[in-house]
């Protein structure tokens, strides 16, 4: 117990926590949340999931009170498995707002030690990985995402993208078998936000493209074990994903790029750089801080000392800001898979890696000062650019009488809400009247407005008085996995117009709806399950086993 207390370096644990608590600090000291872009939708997201795990259901996949009851599939496209931390405080007693915050914080210090042992590993200095750590968890643009857009999703896939650099790293220079860490990475990448990990894959590709000459049998073997063992982890995930898709036409598959970012110049983007600022939800300004701005014109200025990895980093960075913005041709990629990114200024997150990568390996490389000088000096700068974005950002949100989200009130908020593209929906669903009147439709035009409802948790009980023979249309969105009965008899159902809808025969009926799931839903989880337990044994055989010699590529940052 005292050898493993030795190693534990307590101040590098104080120094993730004190910029964790800074990231939220000061909005963690009030009692409830300024209004955030997407916060309707998480929030109904995140309590929805703290219900289903109440009823022990970890995997959903469809959230039945979700969208003023017609029950939206968020679970099923959007995975709320790495929320359930959350989940786990309100289930202890304690309130959505502290819940909320808590959650947020956990998120950070996940990324802050993540990002430490990454760069630690990388470079062999505790300094330059709390560094790193510290300039990547703080970054403008991940302040943004957590406290202004409300992005949950992208909050959490700043946890494992470092993981994720670092394995390809690991394969690709250091001859190291990384696949293991890589498979983890882009699993844990994909239940956090499936754009982020899209994106991400397609620049593993050119990556590996580009370095074709470094690659030989055995690393292309890694690459290759990592990518089929990610796909069995996740399974649990893509096949009920595809098992709908395949079946139905999403809005998501049809997704249009946003003129929020069709319309972003370059300008706009420096601009927003170098005012260390956000703004608010209804003024959004997307950029990747200062920092790193300053760190990008330092090396252009000595770009002919820069090492040839720093190099390659810088350039990449670059090209990633032009990608970001509307100098990049991205109109032309409108009706392309290209186009789930949605906002181009999305690739800001990548900016932000490398960008932080690229701080990293320049300071400590072209500053003649000891390391624990530097590091001592970019905390400091760091922490003062921190506390005046979130201030300014806090005070900016007050003065514009943003409503706030509070443990009262947080349940009262827009219920119909279910994300700005509404795109689990299939595909062209008018959602304009429905929510205006959420009760059973018959044959496109009545109303059934003297319907009696109830529901509970994945069940809708609707009691109905026909004249004739009707098509009926229930206030519930359709999707694959319901089961369906009229007066306790199994019936059938299909789709029209995005709804659930079934012949019903004249008369009065007790109609009753409940989301099942599939087969393939089920199957898919014990598929993960049962990968996930095979690559525990792998972890553990290597820990035991001795570990071999390696060459390793000669790098030269």
């Amino acid at each position: 117990m005292k050898r493993v207390a030795a190693k534990v370096d307590y101040k590098v644990i104080a120094v993730l926590i004190v910029f964790s608590l800074l990231t939220l600090f000061p909005y963690f000291l009030n009692n409830f949340i300024y209004h955030q872009d997407d916060i309707f939708f998480h929030r109904t997201r995140l309590e929805s999931y703290y219900e289903a795990v109440k009823q022990l259901d970890f995997f959903p996949r469809l959230f039945s009170t979700m969208g003023n009851n017609y029950g939206y599939a968020a679970d099923l496209f959007y995975p709320s498995l790495l929320t359930l931390p959350f989940a786990l405080f309100r289930l202890v007693g304690m309130g959505f707002v502290h819940s909320f915050f808590l959650y947020q914080f956990l998120i950070s210090l996940t990324t802050a030690a993540i990002a430490y042992k990454v760069m630690k590993a990388m470079t062999g200095s505790k300094y330059q990985g709390l560094f790193f750590s510290i300039l990547y968890t703080t970054a403008t643009y991940r302040l943004i995402d957590q406290s202004i857009r409300g992005a949950l999703g992208e909050t959490l896939a700043f946890c494992f993208l470092p993981m994720i650099l670092y394995a390809v790293y690991a394969i690709v220079y250091k001859e190291k078998d990384n696949w293991l860490l890589l498979t983890v990475g882009m699993s844990l990448l994909i239940a956090s936000h499936l754009i982020t990990a899209f994106y991400a894959t397609i620049f593993i590709v050119i990556f590996l493209i580009l370095h074709f000459h470094l690659l030989d049998r055995r690393k292309v073997i890694s690459i290759l074990k990592a990518g089929v063992s990610s796909a069995f982890l996740s399974a649990w995930f893509f096949l009920p994903y595809l098992e709908q898709t395949m079946q139905v036409t999403f809005n998501f598959t049809k997704a249009k790029l946003w003129l929020i970012g069709l319309d972003f110049t370059l300008g706009d983007l420096l601009g927003n750089s170098l005012s260390n600022i956000g703004k608010t939800s209804e003024a959004l300004k997307p950029n990747f801080g200062i920092f790193i701005l300053g760190v990008l014109i330092y090396a252009m200025l000595h770009y002919k000392k820069l090492t040839d990895s720093a190099k390659a980093l810088t350039n990449t960075t670059l090209l990633l800001i032009v990608a970001s913005t509307n100098l990049f041709f991205w109109a032309s990629f409108q009706d392309t898979f290209l186009s789930v990114i949605q906002f181009e200024w999305r690739l800001l997150i990548f900016v932000t890696l490398f960008g932080s990568v690229l701080a990293t390996w320049v300071l400590f490389r072209h500053i003649d000062k000891p390391e624990k000088t530097i590091f001592l000096f970019s905390a400091l700068l760091i922490f003062l650019l921190t506390y005046s974005f979130n201030v300014n950002t806090m005070e900016i949100s007050s003065s514009k009488n943003s409503f706030i989200i509070t443990d009262e009130n947080f349940e009262e908020f827009q219920q119909s809400e279910i994300g700005h593209g509404r795109e689990y929906l299939v595909k062209d669903t008018d959602t304009s009247t429905y929510f205006m009147n959420p009760v059973p439709k018959i044959d496109q035009t009545v109303y059934l407005t003297n319907t009696t409802q109830k529901h509970s948790y994945k069940t809708s009980e609707y009691n109905v008085q026909l004249l004739n023979d009707s098509v009926v249309q229930l206030p519930k969105f359709y999707y694959i996995g319901y089961a369906t009965s009229v007066d306790g008899t199994a019936t059938s159902y299909y789709e029209k117009d995005g709804f659930l809808t079934m012949d019903v025969p004249a008369g009065e009926h007790e109609i009753i709806v409940t989301y099942v799931g599939t087969m393939i839903q089920r199957v898919s989880v014990w598929l993960s399950l049962l990968t996930g337990i095979a690559l525990t044994g792998v972890w553990i055989r290597r820990l035991l086993l001795p570990k071999k010699g390696k060459h390793a590529v000669k790098t030269n940052f």
